[in-house]
């Protein structure tokens, strides 16, 4: 469907610029890259009025001067808007100063704008009173108060942007020195040109170029212009005598918003932050800090197990009630067991643990909007720093928490090179979500519903021992990497520190919906697909009824026994080694794998859940417990370092546009998790605890 205009959303990050997205388009949007960049922007088709306009959400940013890929995505992207495309810039009220550099940007373009102000409760928190309409009078464009939390002002929005007579060009409000204008000023009317390629914007930048301005060298200079043309404004330049650099730029434009803000705020607060600064001095402080952020994580990890039980217990409950319909419905032969056993339970046995990765979302999503993650990257800077890493490597490190993909693709945003290359590699080693089935399900089968000290669960202990585990290894290959492959000047950490906020359960809830959704989405095909091969070779060739052992005689056996020796002296036998092929695909397909292989019935008082039928299998070579503590541990071991992640290694080699980096990733990490599983296993066994 074709929209009459397009409505750009631009702003500064955690300007609330997403959650307006979300009200507007009520979640009915779709993802995309930037042509040619893998970086994401999201859009939705909407109809107001009888109008039918486009809505892109795109990277927030601080500047169009940036040299990151998604910055320099950002700015190409407006720099080459569409003739009728409009700008609806959202601005947090309470940074308006700051934000007001990057707003003078995009007004600098000649782009159509209206203005959108956020967190207003914040100034009246701060009883700050910003008079809007003598901020419209002065810039003579619309502006209107928008609320996340309450949608205040969504409606009127709706309405304004309806209309594209609403959008209004805002004349140029700053200044260069005298000299540097009227040199400005003399190209500008010499060239007469209408062309948005001849902007002041382009032409201001092109000059900062030539200047020998390194911020600019990635932004459209002087080559953009015709060649004669380009000829003209270099003579004129090299004549004049001038230097355009940008912090010339920002010292003018300062001059001019402080002026503004003066004359549009008209009460200031005498109210006394002390206590919010005696709070900033612990969770910032070097060591309190971190400590802090530790415990946390802890408390989020024994809520994953604590929390989710109940809903884990009717999901698991649905997947086999509905696994025996289909049996006792459809009639009885390969496509029922198929549908029954392969496809339902094969999808059951991932879905049951999505109250985990939900709870997991929601804890993260809480910290993010009251405020305390941007404060845990300042303090996990300086901890980072010991391991040659800024702060910036902190964000995509705990969002790998969730998924190493979105992780080693927002690592776009570290400038230096060596830095996010590290990021990249050490990205996998963190404990994500898809690893986090299988850890339920073996610390579950190996690990007794001990309590300590009467409130914190062993399991849960050993499901945060294995994220710290995960972090800690990141980080000391983080050092190894940074002192051989990637040595390089150390790089700066720079974020804007935000207000203590009330979290929007509203806003929190519909990313986890989104993160979930993208979650079940991703697995579920490739889930489905795998569990219908896994049913195939652990059931084919079909035996005599009569053998109760099917998949003894099956391909699948057959594949892992060939295996076996490779792995035996890991403590794994054939029925982990085919689990483990199979989750290179996608780790959770590990769960399926061996919900197949244990021929996991649906329950009734004779028959055995997974966890059960793994605790009960005897290794017919030894006799002993094929799911020990100590095996166990050896494959949560491996687990935790093996790159058993496809998608992982393809998005590596798309962020590197090379070959060399996704196969040294496997590389590494399978003989770390190999090395470190055997020696676990070895040691064990010769200290008498196999």
């Amino acid at each position: 469907m074709n929209s009459e205009y397009r409505i750009l959303l631009v702003g500064n990050p955690n300007c609330g610029k997403s959650t307006l997205f979300n009200h507007i388009t009520n979640l009915n949007q779709k993802t995309g890259n930037f042509s040619g960049v893998t970086v994401e922007k999201r859009s939705s088709i909407l109809n107001f009025n009888n109008k039918t306009l486009e809505l892109i959400d795109l990277p927030g940013s601080f500047s169009l001067n940036g040299i990151s890929e998604d910055k320099k995505a950002l700015t190409r992207f407006l720099m080459k808007r569409e003739s009728n495309d409009k700008i609806l810039f959202i601005m947090d009220s309470g940074l308006i100063e700051r934000s007001m550099q990057f707003f003078l940007q995009i007004a600098d373009l000649g782009a159509e704008i209206i203005l959108v102000l956020t967190m207003k409760d914040i100034l009246e928190k701060k009883n700050i009173v910003l008079d809007i309409e003598k901020l419209k009078n002065e810039l003579n464009i619309n502006i209107i108060y928008f609320n996340g939390k309450t949608k205040e002002g969504l409606e009127d929005l709706k309405l304004l942007i309806s209309n594209p007579i609403n959008f209004k060009t805002l004349s140029r409000k700053w200044e260069w020195i005298t000299k540097k204008e009227d040199f400005i000023n003399k190209i500008i009317s010499t060239l007469n040109s209408t062309n948005p390629i001849f902007s002041r914007f382009v032409l201001e930048n092109s000059l900062k170029k030539e200047s020998g301005e390194v911020l600019q060298k990635e932004l459209p200079g002087i080559e953009l212009f015709p060649g004669k043309v380009s000829e003209f404004i270099l003579n004129e330049f090299k004549i004049s005598n001038l230097s355009f650099t940008y912090q010339d730029e920002l010292m003018s434009k300062s001059f001019y918003i402080k002026k503004l803000i003066a004359n549009c705020i008209t009460k200031k607060s005498t109210i006394n932050n002390a206590s919010f600064n005696k709070i900033d001095k612990i969770l910032l402080h070097p060591i309190y800090g971190v400590v802090i952020f530790l415990f946390l994580m802890g408390i989020i990890f024994q809520g994953l197990f604590s929390w989710s039980e109940i809903p884990m217990d009717f999901i698991e409950w649905g997947f086999e009630s509905l696994s025996k319909f289909a049996k006792s419905t459809l009639p009885e032969g390969p496509l029922s067991l198929l549908i029954a056993d392969g496809i339902i339970k094969g999808a059951g046995s991932v879905m049951v643990f999505v109250p985990q990765i939900t709870l997991l979302f929601f804890f993260i999503g809480i910290l993010e909007e009251s405020g305390y993650m941007s404060r845990a990257s300042f303090v996990m800077d300086k901890f980072m720093g010991k391991f040659g890493l800024s702060g910036k490597s902190f964000i995509p490190l705990l969002s790998s928490a969730a998924c190493a993909v979105p992780a080693i693709m927002g690592s776009r945003t570290i400038e230096n090179k060596s830095d996010r290359m590290t990021t990249i590699l050490i990205s996998p080693l963190i404990t994500c979500s898809a690893r986090y089935p299988v850890y339920i399900l073996l610390i579950g089968t190996i690990f007794d519903d001990k309590m300590l000290w009467g409130i914190f669960s062993l399991k849960g202990i050993m499901l945060f021992l294995l994220f710290f585990l995960g972090m800690i290894t990141a980080l000391i290959f983080a050092l190894i990497f940074k002192n051989t492959f990637f040595k390089n000047e150390s790089s700066y950490f720079l974020m804007e520190i935000p207000e203590y906020r009330t979290p929007s359960l509203r806003h929190v809830l519909i990313n986890v919906y989104l993160k979930v959704k993208a979650f079940i989405v991703n697995s579920g095909t490739i889930i489905v697909y795998i569990s219908i091969i896994l049913w195939f070779l652990a059931t084919y060739p079909i035996q005599d009824k009569g053998n109760q052992n099917i998949i003894l005689n099956s391909y699948a056996a057959e594949i892992g026994k060939k295996m076996e020796p490779i792995i035996e002296p890991l403590g794994f036998d054939w029925k982990i080694g085919i689990s483990l092929i199979t989750s290179f695909a996608a780790r959770e397909v590990m769960v399926s794998t061996l919900a197949i292989i244990y021929e996991v019935e649906s329950g009734d008082e004779n028959s055995t859940d997974l966890k059960t039928s793994m605790q009960n299998d005897i290794n017919p070579k030894t006799g002993k417990k094929v799911w020990s503590t100590l095996s166990g541990i050896s494959v949560l071991i491996f687990f935790a370092y093996a790159c058993q992640c496809m998608s992982t290694l393809a998005v590596v080699r798309k962020e590197t546009n090379s070959y060399i980096w996704p196969i040294f990733l496997f590389f590494y990490m399978t003989t770390l998790a190999y090395v470190s599983s055997l020696i676990i296993y070895q040691v064990g066994t010769f200290l008498g605890f196999g």
